[in-house]
């Protein structure tokens, strides 16, 4: 199972913001994500092609009217 801690957060306009951090199982990334409140978030990588290999680091675009700052600390994984 996918699943990130949050380490970094921006907001890149009103419906984006882009959230980068430690990640276990990058292969298994989804497209829906959860938080430990049960909140799901619709995520995406924003690159068609990864432009540095790492397998313990990703960026994720996370789309929604959401603040960054919350994001700070939060573990993410998939939904399967």
């Amino acid at each position: 199972m996918f699943k990130m801690t949050v380490t970094d957060a921006i907001k890149l306009h009103d419906n984006l913001i882009t959230i980068g951090g430690t990640c276990e199982n990058k292969q298994d990334f989804t497209n829906l994500l959860v938080d430990n409140d049960g909140n799901i978030y619709q995520a995406h990588i924003p690159f068609d092609k990864t432009l540095v290999y790492d397998e313990v680091g990703i960026i994720i675009g996370i789309t929604g009217k959401y603040e960054a700052e919350p994001f700070f600390g939060k573990t993410l994984t998939s939904t399967n």
